[in-house]
């Protein structure tokens, strides 16, 4: 009877830590920003610094169709 609740409480607690640490694992990794991002018809762009800044460039548009950035030339 004691063999049986040690298996089932060793089980739950492997299981538990196992959970612990994968979700631990994707919380930190850090998520790389995009260098071209479209927001609200503006193209924006990654200016290189440490933090996720951006500017936007003039004389595009942009918009996403079916997963793809399409640009395109203001005239």
């Amino acid at each position: 009877m004691l063999m049986k609740i040690m298996k089932y409480l060793v089980s739950c607690v492997m299981l538990f830590l196992i959970i612990g640490v994968s979700l631990q694992y994707y919380i930190a990794t850090e998520i790389e920003p995009e260098k071209l991002v479209c927001h609200k018809g503006k193209l924006l762009s990654l200016v290189d610094s440490e933090g996720p800044v951006y500017t936007r460039k003039k004389g595009v548009d942009c918009e996403y169709e079916k997963g793809m950035l399409i640009i395109e030339e203001r005239k």
